[in-house]
C-alpha cells in the first residue's frame, strides 16, 4: 500500500513539473507551427532572477518568484519581437525559427554563465516542511507545485475559451490567413503567445529550482522532457499535454518504485515507441485544421 501511494503521490509531482514546462511550447507550436528551442532558457531566465531577488536584493519571496515569471515572459517577448516577427511569412519560416530560437537560447545561456557563473545554486524552497501520509513523505513545497500546475492549467483553459485574445490565438492556430483576413491583429496574437509561453516557462524555473538544481545548463533536461510530453500529447494541443505530462510522470514513478529507477528512463521511453507507432499524431494529436 505505501509502495503504491508513492507512486501515485510521486506520478502526480513529476506530472505536474512536466506540464508546466511542456504546455507553454505546445501553446506556441500550435499558433506559430514553431519549435522554440529556447524555451529552456526562459526557464533559466524565470529562476536566475527570482534567485536574484530572494538571495541578493532580499525581497520576500512572492515578489521575487512574480519578478521571474515577469522577466521570462518579457524575454519571450523580446526573442518575438526582435527574431521571430522579422521572419513571419517567410516559405523557410520552421528553420530559420529553429536556428534564431536556438541562437537566443546560446546567448542567454552564455549570458547566465558569465553573470553566475559556474556554480549550482538552489533555490530555497517557497513553503519548509514535510508531513508523512501512509508512509510516504510529502513536502509542502511538492504539494505547492502541484497546486501551481493545476492553476496554471486551469486558468489557461479559460483563457483560450472566454477572453477575446484567448479566442483568437484559437482562430490563428486553425487558420492564420483567414484569421488575418477577418481582421485579427496575427502579429500582436504572436506576442501574447509568446509572453505566455515564457511566463510559464518561468514559473516552471521559479518553483523547480528549488527541487532541482540552478545553472547555466539547468534547462536542458526540462527542454527535452517537454519536448517528449508535447510529442506524446499530440503536437498543438493544449489538452494532450496535459494528459501525456501525467501520464507519463505516472508512469515514471511506478517503474521507479516497483522496478527501480534504472528501470524508469528505458521504460517510459519503450512506452512512448509503441504509442507513436500506434498513434503517430500522439494521444490527441490534431489535424492542421483544429489546433489547441
Amino acid at each position: 500500500m505505501k509502495e503504491l501511494f508513492q507512486a501515485i503521490y510521486g506520478g502526480i509531482l513529476y506530472g505536474s513539473i512536466y506540464g508546466l514546462m511542456a504546455i507553454g511550447l505546445t501553446l506556441i507550436w500550435g499558433s506559430l507551427r514553431m519549435l522554440n528551442l529556447a524555451h529552456g532558457s526562459l526557464y533559466l531566465v524565470g529562476g536566475y532572477v527570482a534567485w536574484t531577488a530572494l538571495n541578493q536584493w532580499e525581497l520576500p519571496a512572492l515578489p521575487s518568484f512574480l519578478l521571474g515569471v515577469i522577466a521570462a515572459g518579457l524575454m519571450g517577448l523580446i526573442i518575438q519581437v526582435l527574431l521571430i516577427n522579422r521572419i513571419l511569412g517567410r516559405s523557410e519560416f520552421f528553420t530559420a525559427a529553429m536556428i534564431a530560437t536556438l541562437g537566443a537560447s546560446i546567448v542567454i545561456d552564455s549570458g547566465a554563465l558569465l553573470i553566475y557563473g559556474a556554480r549550482v545554486k538552489q533555490m530555497p524552497p517557497a513553503f519548509e516542511g514535510q508531513f508523512k501520509f501512509s508512509g510516504v513523505v510529502i513536502t509542502y513545497q511538492g504539494l505547492l507545485i502541484v497546486a501551481v500546475a493545476v492553476i496554471s492549467f486551469v486558468l489557461l483553459g479559460l483563457f483560450l475559451r472566454r477572453s477575446r485574445h484567448g479566442l483568437s490565438i484559437q482562430a490563428v492556430s486553425q487558420q492564420m490567413d483567414a484569421a488575418r483576413l477577418m481582421g485579427i491583429p496575427t502579429v500582436t496574437t504572436f506576442m501574447i503567445v509568446m509572453a505566455i509561453s515564457g511566463a510559464l516557462a518561468g514559473l516552471a524555473g521559479v518553483l523547480l529550482s528549488s527541487v532541482f538544481y540552478l545553472a547555466p545548463t539547468a534547462g536542458f533536461n526540462p527542454m527535452v522532457k517537454a519536448l517528449v510530453v508535447t510529442i506524446f500529447g499530440g503536437l498543438g494541443s493544449v489538452k494532450g499535454t496535459i494528459w501525456a505530462a501525467y501520464a507519463i510522470g505516472l508512469l515514471e514513478a511506478f517503474l521507479q518504485v516497483y522496478f527501480g529507477s534504472g528501470a524508469a528512463l528505458p521504460g517510459l521511453f519503450l512506452f512512448m515507441i509503441i504509442m507513436l507507432v500506434i498513434r503517430p499524431t500522439g494521444l490527441f494529436g490534431l489535424g492542421e485544421e483544429q489546433r489547441l
